[in-house]
Formats: C-alpha cells, sequence, structure tokens
C-alpha cells in the first residue's frame, strides 16, 4: 500500500472496528442490565415471534387455572349438598322402614310428617346448590377453559356432564310417596302427573264431588284453569286444595302419580275432560266411589316408600359420581396445565433470557477489543508523522 499524507486508511479500518466493538459492548451491557437476549426485534426477530407464542400460551394457562380452581370450588360447593341430602335419604330410609313392620304401634302419621319435611327440605337444599327442577342453576354441562390445546378448542376445555343432574324429590323418583298407612282415598283417572311439565294449557277442567256418607256436607264443583302457559301438578293440586278445603276433600296423588282425593266422609266424583292440552285424568271420569278416608294403618305406602328411596339413592349417586368424576378431572387438568406453564416457560427463556455467564464473557471481550482499537487507532494516526522524516534533507 503506497504511503499516503490525504487517505490514512489504516487510521478508517482502526475507526470502524472501535465502532463495532463499540456497538457490541452496549449490546452485551444491555443484555447484561436486562436479563434479556432479545431487548428489539432485531436481536432475533423470528426467536421473538417464537418467544412471544409461548409466552402468550402461559399467560392462558395461568388464566385457565385459576378457572379451573373455581370450577373446582363450584363442584365442592355442589358436592357438599349432595352429601347433605344422602344423608336425609337415610333418614327417611329408617322412618320408612320403622313404618314397613307390622309390630309398629305408634303414629306412622307422626313418622310421615318427619318424612314430608324432609322431602321439603331436600327440594329447598337441591334448589340451594342449583340441581332443583325450579332453580336448574348447574344442570347443565359445565365448560371450563383452561388452555394449552392449540388450534383445537375441544382439547382446551374439561366438561363436566351436569346436565340432567336433579337431586330434588322429582328427580329422585320420591314424588308421592309417604310413610302412612294404606290409604281409602279415591284415584280419579289414568294420567301419570309426575310425566308431563304443563296441564291444561290454554284449557280447564272440571270436578265435581257428591257427599254420600254424611248429613250436613255440601256438594262442590270446582274449575281447575291452566292459562295460556299451563300449570304443573303443583300448582293442579294447589287450585284443587285451596277449592276443596271448606269440603273436607284434599287433593294428592298416589305413588304411581296418579290423582287421589281423600275425605273424611264418602263421597263420589266426576271430572270433565279438559278443554284443552293435557288434562289431569287422562279423560273425563263420570263417576267413581270412595270409601272414608280415615284408615291409617298397614305398611303398603312405607313398602313403595322404601323402594322409591332405593332408587332415590342410586339416583344420587350417580350425580355424586359425575361431580366427584368432574372434581377430578379438573385437578388432573390442572395438573397438566401447571406442568405446560413450566414447559412453556422455560422454553420461552431458552429464546427470550440472556445466558449471564456467556454475556459477562463477552463483555470482557467487548471491553479488551474497544481498548485495542483505541490503540491501534491511535498508532494509525501517528503513522504520518513517519513521512515527515522522508522529507528532511
Amino acid at each position: 500500500m503506497a504511503i499516503s499524507l490525504q487517505t490514512n486508511v489504516a487510521s478508517m479500518i482502526a475507526e470502524n472496528n472501535l465502532s463495532i466493538n463499540n456497538n457490541f459492548q452496549t449490546q452485551t451491557i444491555t443484555r447484561l442490565t436486562s436479563g434479556y437476549r432479545i431487548n428489539s426485534s432485531g436481536d432475533d426477530a423470528a426467536g421473538l415471534a417464537v418467544a412471544n407464542s409461548y409466552r402468550s400460551t402461559v399467560a392462558e394457562l395461568n388464566q385457565g387455572v385459576r378457572n379451573a380452581n373455581d370450577g373446582v370450588s363450584t363442584l365442592q360447593i355442589i358436592d357438599g349438598g349432595l352429601a347433605n341430602i344422602s344423608t336425609m335419604l337415610d333418614r327417611m330410609k329408617t322412618l320408612a322402614t320403622q313404618a314397613a313392620s307390622n309390630t309398629f304401634t305408634g303414629s306412622r302419621a307422626t313418622l310421615d310428617g318427619e318424612y314430608q319435611t324432609l322431602m321439603t327440605e331436600i327440594d329447598r337444599q337441591a334448589g340451594n346448590i342449583g340441581l332443583g327442577t325450579t332453580n336448574a342453576v348447574n344442570s347443565v354441562n359445565m365448560g371450563v377453559y383452561i388452555g394449552g390445546g392449540g388450534t383445537v378448542a375441544a382439547n382446551s376445555q374439561v366438561q363436566v356432564a351436569l346436565a340432567g343432574s336433579m337431586v330434588d324429590r322429582g328427580g329422585l323418583g320420591l314424588t308421592g310417596t309417604s310413610v302412612t298407612g294404606a290409604t281409602n282415598g279415591l284415584t280419579l283417572g289414568t294420567a301419570n302427573l309426575n310425566t308431563a311439565a304443563k296441564f291444561l294449557v290454554g284449557g280447564t277442567q272440571v270436578f265435581t264431588f257428591t257427599n254420600i256418607g254424611g248429613a250436613g256436607v255440601a256438594s262442590a264443583t270446582v274449575t281447575v284453569a291452566g292459562g295460556s302457559a299451563g300449570i304443573t301438578a303443583t300448582q293442579a293440586l294447589q287450585s284443587l286444595n285451596s277449592q276443596l278445603a271448606p269440603y273436607g276433600i284434599t287433593a294428592g296423588l298416589d305413588n304411581t302419580g296418579k290423582l287421589q282425593f281423600s275425605s273424611t266422609v264418602s263421597f263420589t266424583a266426576a271430572a270433565a275432560a279438559g278443554s284443552a292440552g293435557t288434562d289431569l285424568t287422562g279423560g273425563a271420569i263420570v263417576a267413581a266411589n270412595s270409601a272414608p278416608f280415615a284408615n291409617t294403618t298397614g305398611t303398603a305406602n312405607a313398602l313403595s316408600a322404601i323402594t322409591a328411596l332405593n332408587t332415590a339413592i342410586g339416583n344420587l349417586g350417580t350425580v355424586q359420581g359425575i361431580v366427584g368424576a368432574g372434581e377430578n378431572k379438573l385437578q388432573y387438568a390442572i395438573n397438566l396445565a401447571n406442568s405446560q406453564i413450566t414447559s412453556f416457560s422455560a422454553a420461552d427463556s431458552r429464546i427470550r433470557d440472556a445466558d449471564v455467564a456467556t454475556e459477562a464473557a463477552n463483555l470482557t471481550k467487548a471491553q479488551v477489543l474497544e481498548q485495542a482499537s483505541v490503540a491501534a487507532m491511535a498508532q494509525a494516526n501517528a503513522a504520518p508523522q513517519i513521512v515527515l522524516a522522508l522529507l528532511k534533507g
């Protein structure tokens, strides 16, 4: 290379390398002080895209774990209610067993009073935990979004099949059961009122009761109206009883869900067919006789109640199994999500985080190179001075 006073090439090379080394040192210091290898898109654009995907998945899974824990809490609340209902069924089974024995000499009416109270409490508690017919809050499939399933949404959710899991008296199959003695109530019709949700939609049905067993007791004609929306069996019984109370006649359901009337005197009953909708008897009943409703002895009702309670215990166990399996599924899902959070975080760290040992070594290297560049640049700047020796004569 020719010696030149105009262009100091060596100085230019030293200046360029000094700039490169200074940038290298600045980048190393940035990584050490931030803790990240990637501090801007330019550091590693492809790696940043992958790392951001991992970080987004971690954020999704962290919320998913909270969702799953909320789901476990909800199921635990339901589970506690189911356990309480199970205890009440045990007590009802005790009462029914006591009343089913011919050696029982006490009052079956007293036993039935407690039995019916427990059924009412089962209805209340079933509604309280959202598994009652009139308060079916939780009786739909519970879907808990946890995440981690990528583009397949089904892989990111846990389903708990609570749909149809009613644990009130209707859901358990206890409607109409009792532990009283055999009765002489009048069963009117063949319709099972436990199998339909609404009756007499847009229609009415007329019942006529004629006293045949005692002086001074009037006959009665009552009408049950369904209205435009129809009425439930419970509402139909309430309508009948409110109208029949002055006549000493009581409406209820027998063990098969059929309409049954009782009274302290004998009477005949007749029913017209409903004018619209599903009627309460299954067809018009011209006349039916009844003996006085006074017999409270016998074990038939209690034996039927025991059968119904055995079914109810099985039905409740099915719901408890669904709830328990749901708790376990969610716990397993939480365990997987926590494992995925750790794995995705580690993958993100390997791409995004700085290797402190490597960067510390790089800092030392950058400092040495920068110092060497400064020294070399000083030498390069001094080199043109040598040319002056050629000019001395």
